[in-house]
């Protein structure tokens, strides 16, 4: 699909037009550029409260050999770069259904926002709202599958265009990297194995200029990842660990962002099996690996001057007959050993390895993402993710990606009395607490192998997979944490 960009009057355009409209109860400001038979058709639709501009809301309006698709963008004065991509993602939508192959839209002015900023929304939006995974899917042919082809943003001033397009620019890559990610976790486990999955990181830094290596399990087992291997022994998919490397042109960091993603492709539960129901979503807890490869695929296409690091320890948790087994005690890089008291809480095992092996680069800063607890869903629904660290510097910048990504993070504690409920009688540590706060226990769990390094986990668990189709976010993977991280990278403002 085309993304352009022209210079002119959106009135005298004849393709299908987007059109937002504010839950304001009158003629939306950009009425009076237009025809007094447009004016009244929309006025009449307020009035009637047909439609009301509420965000998300969409309206068809034919007007002769025109069509106006009106959609929502909520309250004018709660309008955010997020909540333009939500509209931009629904109008995109509308005009897939009407099997519109082209239409044309403004550049909808934000308080605060450069065009650049809200053509980058607006493209985001576009192209995250007409995702679909239909990769495995027969086509049902003589019928052609209907598309959107061009999408055509129209600004007013030719000072704009410029800007508009570099944002489009932006949003195509940022959009791209999202959907990849979303393909990967959608894929089902069977075809994205760990070692489909490290294949497609490779790929990627091909194509976009990292570094990519990956270890197998005898590169593993040199170098101590025994809580990697201690997860992957029930499968007879052979675990890896992924290594990612990206340093921009001009980037003056003496020390790197490392970001870490839980790569679980399926999880059972192991011998502590799940219920059986929904149990095939379980191809989602690879979820934060693939946003950690998501994010750096975006950083290089992007060639941001910063240095990053990702890792990416990638298994399946099953219950082989040679899987570990509740009680059983690990030692994980670095020496510290663990009470397996629960086999379905696997990911922070392989992300206690992940978080050792990092502090072999010195990082600055560390950000880990993972699918990692029931419990934060109880916590926090589906609306955000739970956020827990160290450093109050790196929190700060972090919650600041997510304001201006739009995926929200919330803040929980890490007391030290929440650290009782890790101690093990016969470990170092025990792999689950005593039931409650499981999210920040889970957190305080991980701050063990963090160290002293500046460390964020962000808990995904509630937000990388939805039910249905919202704004920009569609059935099935979100591909959250993309946007954020790349966020943060463009904004990193170091730790001193």
């Amino acid at each position: 699909m085309k993304l352009t960009v022209v210079t002119g009057n959106l009135t005298q355009r004849r393709e299908p037009i987007v059109l937002g409209v504010a839950e304001s109860g009158g003629l939306p400001p950009w009425a009076g550029g237009w025809s007094p038979a447009v004016r009244r058709a929309v006025g009449q639709l307020l009035s009637a409260k047909r439609f009301q501009g509420k965000l998300n809301e969409t309206f068809l309006l034919p007007l002769g050999s025109q069509w106006l698709i009106l959609v929502g963008v909520g309250k004018k004065e709660e309008l955010t770069l997020d909540r333009l991509r939500q509209a931009a993602a629904t109008a995109a939508r509308r005009a897939l259904s009407a099997r519109f192959e082209k239409f044309a839209r403004g550049l909808l002015p934000i308080a605060g926002a450069t065009p650049e900023q809200s053509a980058q929304a607006a493209a985001e939006g576009t192209l995250l709202g007409l995702y679909r995974y239909d990769e495995l899917k027969n086509p049902s042919p003589p019928e052609k599958k209907n598309q959107i082809k061009e999408v055509v943003m129209v600004v007013g001033a030719a000072k704009d265009a410029a800007s508009a397009r570099k944002g489009i620019r932006q949003g195509e890559l940022i959009a791209g990297a999202v959907c990849w990610t979303r393909d990967m976790v959608n894929r089902p486990s069977n075809r994205l194995t760990p070692t489909a999955m490290a294949a497609e990181a490779k790929a990627a830094a091909r194509r976009f200029g990292f570094r990519c290596q990956v270890l197998d399990p005898v590169d593993m087992k040199r170098l101590g990842m025994n809580a990697v291997l201690a997860v992957a022994r029930g499968s007879k998919e052979p675990a890896r660990f992924i290594v990612l490397e990206y340093k921009g042109p001009g980037a003056r960091q003496k020390r790197p962002i490392v970001w870490l993603g839980k790569g679980i492709t399926f999880d059972s539960g192991g011998i502590s099996i799940k219920p059986a129901d929904k149990m095939e979503q379980m191809k989602y807890d690879m979820s934060g690996g693939a946003a950690v490869l998501g994010a750096l695929r975006a950083v290089a296409a992007l060639k941001l001057s910063v240095h990053v690091v990702g890792l990416v320890p990638a298994t399946e948790n099953l219950p082989g007959g040679s899987a570990q087994k509740p009680g059983d005690v690990i030692r994980a890089y670095g020496g510290r050993t663990i009470e397996v008291i629960n086999t379905d809480a696997e990911g922070r095992l392989v992300l206690s390895d992940a978080l050792g092996y990092a502090k072999r680069f010195k990082p600055e800063a560390m950000v880990d993402l993972a699918t990692l607890t029931g419990a934060c869903v109880v916590a926090l629904g589906y609306h955000a993710m739970g956020l827990m660290g160290t450093n109050g510097k790196l929190i700060d910048q972090v919650k600041q990606a997510a304001s201006r990504s739009g995926e929200r993070a919330w803040e929980l504690p890490l007391w030290a009395e929440y650290g009782e409920a890790i101690r093990s009688d016969v470990a170092d540590v025990k792999n689950v607490g005593d039931g409650k706060a499981g999210t920040i226990t889970a957190g305080y769990f991980l701050k063990e192998f963090a160290g002293e390094t500046p460390w964020v986990h962000l808990d995904i668990a509630g937000v990388a997979w939805t039910d249905s189709d919202k704004g920009y976010l569609n059935k099935g993977a979100t591909g959250v944490g993309v946007r954020l991280l790349v966020e943060l990278a463009r904004q990193w403002k170091g730790l001193r």
